[in-house]
C-alpha cells in the first residue's frame, strides 16, 4: 500500500482525498499557492509545498486573477497548480511514493501522468496512453465506436485551427456543441445554432480552454435537444477486471456546468440501464483501463449516445459513495498500488438515493453573475458537506466558483430531494451571494420532482420570473422587522436618522407618494445596486401584523411584489413574508436578510424622486473580474446592442453591450482588473460628443 501521497490539487477535493488518507493511515503532502494557505486540509499534512505563483512553462494557463475579498489590489495566480515540474519536484523532494491529481487542473493531462511515472512515482489514475486517447474527444469517439459504443456525429480530430473547424461544422450540421478537447467540467462548452455565431463561439471556447487546461484545441459534435445526461461509474485494475458502480443523473446543469446530481438516475427502463452498464464496462475493458473512470451518455428516449469518458474521479462521485457505501478514493489508491479490485460485480449493490448540490459563488437572480468575495458560514446543515474551510473563506476570481457541496441521502428519491432542499435553506452565511436559494426552488419544482427535466431545463427558465424576486422579500422582511410591536429591539437603532428611520413627508421629497396618517415609508437599497433602491411603505393600522408594500413607483422595470403581502415576525429573527420565511440580522448601516438560501444586504439610502430617469450613459462592470476583450475604441460610433467588450471572472465571460446609440469613450484597457460597478464605457449622444 502507498505510505506517503502528494495531493496535487486544491479545495474540497484535496480535503476529500486527505480524509481517506487519514482513514487508511497514509501520510500526505499538500501543495498551495498563497491564496489557499488557510484551507483546512493543510493542517494535518506532513508538509505543505508552496507552488510558484506563475507557471513559467505556460504563461497563458497561469494568468493571474484579482483576489476579491483578499488584500485590495493583490492578485492570486492559479498557474502553480498547472506547473508539472513544480508538482513532480514537490513529490520527489518530500519523499512521496505517489501523486493523486484530484479533478480539474492536470488530472487528465497525459504529460503530467508521464512525468510522474518518469520520476519513479505512482500516478493515481490510468496510463498516459489512455489519458491521451480519451482526453481528445475525437479519438475517444473513434475508440468507443470501434468498441461498439453508440456515438454522435462530430469532428474526426480536435483542432485549434478556427478555419478548419468552421469547415467541419458544415458537414456536421446545426445545432452543434463546441467542446474543449483537453478538459471537462463544462468549461468552454457552448451550443451554436447557426453558422453566424460559430466563429465567435470558437474563439471564446479556445480562450477558455487555454486558460483552464493549457490546451486550446476544440471538438465539434451534433447537439441533441431535450436529452438527459447519464453517467456510469467504472473501475478497472491491472488484472484486466472491470466493473460498474451504477449510474448518476447529471441533467440539472446550466451552460453545461453541473449544478445538481443524483444517484441512481430516475425513470430509466431496466433494459436501457443494463445496456448502458454493458457498454461502459465493454469500453473500459477495450481500453485496458486502470483506476476510476466515468462514461458520460446522452439519453434520448430509450437511445443513448457516448459523450466522453472522464479519466479521473468526478465531482459528483459522492452520490455513488452514498448509495453503495464504497469509498471511491480508497479504491483508487488500492488499484494504483497494484492491488485487484476490492469487489466483483455480483458483490456490488446499492440502496436508497442521494442528491448533491454544488454551492456556487454566483447570483442566479441577477443573471448568474459571479460573486467573488468573502463568505462567513455561521451554520452548516446536517448532511454530508464537502468543503475545505471551517467558516470563513475568501472566494477569489481565479478559480472555479464552487464553494462547497451538500450531499443529502434518503431511503427514496423524494426523501433525498427534500433533504437536499432543506439543507440549502438551513445553511446560513453572511457575505457574497450564492446559488442555494435558486437550487432550493429547483429541487421543489414539479418538473424535477417528476424527473421530467432535461439538460436544457435550467437554461430555459428565468429565476426571477419562475421563482420570484428575493430582493422583494428582503425589503419587505426588513420593513416588517421595523414595524413589529417590539420596536425596542435593535432593528430600529443604529441607522441613519437615529431612532427615527422612517421618512417624514415634511423633511423628504416623497414625489407623488401620498402617505396616510397610518403609514410610514423608508428608502432602501438592496446590495450594492443603486438602481434597485425602492421606497417601501407600511400600513400600521394593525401593528401586530403589518402589511408592507413596495409601490409601483420605482427606478427600474424590475417586477415588484403585489400590494397587501403580509409580513410578520414569527420567531426571534425570523420574519415570514406571505409563506416565505426570512432571517433578518442587523449589519452595519442596514440588515442582512436571508431568504430561502439567498442572502441580501438591505441598507438605507438617500431618497430621491422616482420619476422616469434618462438612460445612464455609462456601461459599468457587473462584477469584479478582468476586461479580457475590447471590441471598440474611444471615438467609435456604436449602435444599441453592439458588443463593446467582455469581462471574465471565475472562468465565466460576460458580454457588455451598448444600451443606446452614440459615441463611445473607453475607460479601461484590455486586460485591466475591474471592480463591480466600475465605469468601463461612456456613450454620449452623437450631438453631445461633437
Amino acid at each position: 500500500m502507498i505510505s506517503r501521497l502528494l495531493i496535487a490539487n486544491r479545495g474540497e477535493i484535496a480535503a476529500r482525498i486527505a480524509r481517506t488518507c487519514d482513514r487508511l493511515g497514509i501520510e500526505y503532502v499538500t501543495v498551495s499557492v498563497a491564496a489557499d494557505r488557510s484551507l483546512t486540509y493543510h493542517a494535518a499534512a506532513v508538509s505543505t509545498v508552496a507552488l510558484p505563483e506563475r507557471d513559467a512553462r505556460n504563461a497563458a494557463a497561469a494568468r493571474t486573477e484579482t483576489a476579491i475579498g483578499g488584500d485590495s489590489g493583490t492578485t492570486r495566480p492559479t498557474g502553480g497548480y498547472l506547473d508539472i515540474d513544480a508538482l513532480v519536484r514537490a513529490a520527489s523532494e518530500t519523499g512521496c511514493e505517489a501523486v493523486h491529481p484530484g479533478y480539474g487542473f492536470l488530472s487528465e493531462n497525459a504529460d503530467f501522468a508521464r512525468a510522474v511515472r518518469a520520476a519513479g512515482l505512482v500516478f493515481v489514475g490510468p496510463s498516459s496512453r489512455v489519458i491521451e486517447t480519451m482526453a481528445d474527444k475525437s479519438s475517444a469517439r473513434q475508440v468507443m465506436a470501434e468498441a461498439g459504443v453508440p456515438v454522435l456525429p462530430g469532428t474526426v480530430r480536435a483542432s485549434d485551427d478556427l478555419d478548419a473547424l468552421v469547415s467541419a461544422a458544415a458537414g456536421i450540421g446545426y445545432p452543434l456543441i463546441v467542446k474543449p478537447a483537453g478538459g471537462g467540467g463544462g468549461k468552454g462548452m457552448s451550443v451554436v445554432r447557426s453558422a453566424a455565431g460559430l466563429r465567435e463561439a470558437l474563439a471564446s471556447a479556445s480562450r477558455t480552454a487555454t486558460a483552464a487546461f493549457a490546451d486550446g484545441r476544440l471538438h465539434l459534435e451534433r447537439y441533441v435537444e431535450r436529452a438527459r445526461h447519464i453517467e456510469v461509474q467504472v473501475f478497472g485494475d491491472e488484472f484486466g477486471q472491470a466493473v460498474h458502480l451504477f449510474d448518476r443523473d447529471c441533467s440539472l446543469q446550466r451552460r453545461h456546468q453541473k449544478v445538481i446530481e443524483e444517484a441512481p438516475a430516475p425513470r430509466i427502463p431496466d433494459a436501457v440501464r443494463a445496456a448502458m452498464y454493458d457498454a461502459a464496462v465493454q469500453g473500459t475493458k477495450a481500453l485496458q483501463y486502470v483506476g476510476a473512470g466515468t462514461f458520460e451518455f446522452l439519453l434520448v428516449g430509450e437511445e443513448f449516445f457516448f459523450i466522453e469518458m472522464n479519466t479521473r474521479l468526478q465531482v459528483e462521485h459522492t452520490v455513488t459513495e452514498e448509495i453503495t457505501g464504497i469509498d471511491l478514493v480508497r479504491w483508487q489508491l488500492l488499484v494504483a498500488a497494484g492491488e485487484p479490485l476490492p469487489a466483483d460485480q455480483p458483490d456490488i449493490a446499492y440502496s436508497g438515493a442521494s442528491v448533491q448540490v454544488r454551492m456556487y459563488a454566483e447570483d442566479p437572480f441577477r443573471s448568474f453573475l459571479p460573486c467573488p468575495g468573502a463568505i462567513e458560514v455561521t451554520h452548516w446543515p446536517q448532511v454530508r458537506v464537502e468543503r475545505a474551510f471551517a467558516g470563513h473563506l475568501d472566494v477569489t476570481g481565479g478559480f472555479d466558483p464552487m464553494i462547497a457541496k451538500l450531499v443529502a441521502t434518503g431511503a427514496t428519491r423524494d426523501d433525498a430531494l427534500t433533504a437536499a432542499r432543506r439543507a440549502c435553506e438551513d445553511l446560513r452565511w453572511q457575505g457574497i451571494s450564492t446559488n442555494l436559494g435558486f437550487v432550493a426552488r429547483v429541487l421543489a419544482a414539479p418538473i424535477v420532482a417528476a424527473a421530467e427535466h432535461d439538460t436544457a431545463y435550467l437554461d430555459r427558465i428565468d429565476p426571477v420570473a419562475e421563482f420570484g424576486d428575493p430582493d422583494e422579500f428582503s425589503v419587505l422582511a426588513v420593513a416588517a422587522a421595523l414595524t413589529a410591536p417590539d420596536r425596542a429591539t435593535p432593528w430600529s437603532t443604529g441607522a441613519p436618522g437615529g431612532d427615527r428611520p422612517w421618512l417624514d413627508p415634511a423633511d423628504h421629497d416623497l414625489g407623488s407618494v401620498d402617505l396616510s396618517v397610518d403609514e410610514r415609508a423608508f428608502r432602501v437599497r438592496v446590495g450594492g445596486y443603486e438602481d434597485d433602491a425602492v421606497l417601501v411603505r407600511a400600513d400600521l393600522a394593525e401593528p401586530s401584523s403589518p402589511a408592507v408594500q413596495a409601490p409601483d413607483q420605482h427606478a427600474t422595470t424590475r417586477p415588484r411584489t403585489d400590494a397587501g403581502v403580509t409580513a410578520r415576525r414569527t420567531d426571534g429573527d425570523t420574519i415570514t413574508v406571505g409563506s416565505t420565511p426570512c432571517v433578518v440580522r442587523r449589519s452595519g448601516e442596514g440588515w442582512i436578510c436571508q431568504v430561502a438560501g439567498v442572502s441580501r444586504q438591505v441598507r438605507y439610502t438617500e431618497y430621491r424622486s422616482l420619476g422616469t430617469s434618462a438612460t445612464d450613459p455609462e456601461i459599468r462592470s457587473p462584477m469584479p473580474g478582468t476586461l479580457v476583450q475590447l471590441h471598440v475604441a474611444s471615438g467609435n460610433p456604436v449602435e444599441k446592442g453592439q458588443l463593446l467588450g467582455v469581462v471574465e471572472a471565475m472562468k465565466l465571460e460576460h458580454e457588455l453591450t451598448a444600451t443606446h446609440a452614440g459615441i463611445v469613450t473607453v475607460n479601461a484597457a484590455e486586460g485591466a482588473v475591474v471592480t463591480t460597478a466600475q465605469s468601463l464605457f461612456l456613450i454620449e449622444e452623437r450631438g453631445a460628443a461633437l
